[in-house]
Parts: structure tokens; sequence; C-alpha cells
């Protein structure tokens, strides 16, 4: 096997998903879209663009609003119109987890503030946590490292 530098993936156009997108309405301001599209970090291809309209969580007195796109890739799969309503369901959960994640005070702390850096997946949920916390067991027993 030779070296593989690029990850390749075909499916059909999603038909039943556009037409799901084109009629999906959820929160005031927010819209949905499918675009082929780069999504920089040398990522490509077909995306659903979840428009947000927002506000500054970290200074919401401002009363500032903006818009904040999510990139959502795309599946290469050929589902079925229940499968594509699910999928487009679970992307707008993964929206509303990050703003939860930013939203998320505990006495002035964001335990959970999303990464947003490079690499980083946004909607994945991370507390800061030592070595010593994770080889500890629920019993209290630190285990060797």
């Amino acid at each position: 096997m030779g070296t593989i530098t690029e990850l390749r993936q075909a499916a059909p156009y999603p038909a039943e998903l556009a037409a799901l997108v084109a009629g999906l309405e959820y929160r005031p301001g927010w819209t949905f879209s499918l675009e082929d599209l780069d999504r920089g970090q040398g990522s490509a291809g077909l995306t659903l663009v979840i428009t947000t309209l927002g506000y500054n969580t970290y200074h919401p007195e401002r009363g500032e609003t903006y818009r904040v796109h999510h990139y959502m890739l795309v599946p290469p799969a050929a589902y079925n119109r229940a499968s594509w309503r699910m999928w487009l369901f679970e992307q707008v959960l993964l929206v509303e987890k990050h703003e939860a994640m930013e939203f998320f005070q505990v006495a002035g702390e964001r335990p959970y503030a999303p990464n947003h850096g490079f690499g980083w997946d946004p909607y994945l949920v991370t507390e800061t946590a030592t070595d010593t916390d994770r080889r500890t067991s629920f019993r209290n027993e630190v285990q060797p490292g």
C-alpha cells in the first residue's frame, strides 16, 4: 500500500437533505444552507452552514448582536428523509451545546468553555483536569502513573 495523503469519500448528492434544509426553520435570525466550500485547515466539501444570530456571551450587557457560521460536515451517506431530518436536528443540538458551554458559569468561571483553537472540535465538551485527577478511582485511590 502506498502512502495516503488525502481522505476521499463519495456519495450521491443528498437531494432529500437539500429539500429539508430549504424548509428548515428554528430560532429567529438563524439560517441554514448547504454549500460546497473550503472549511479551512485543508478541509473542504459539502457542508451544512448554520448561521446563528446571537450576542457576546462574555459581555451580554453590551447588547451587541453578531452572526456566527457553524460548519457541519455532511456525511457521505445515502440516508432516507427520516435519517437526514434526525441528522439535521442533531446538528442544531451541537450548536446549542456549544452555546450552552459558553453561557454556563459557576461563580464567574466557565468550566466548559468551548475550544475554538486550531484542530479542536468546538462541539466537544472538555474540562480541565490534572493527571492525578485522571488516575484517581471512584474510591479516591490514585493509580500509579
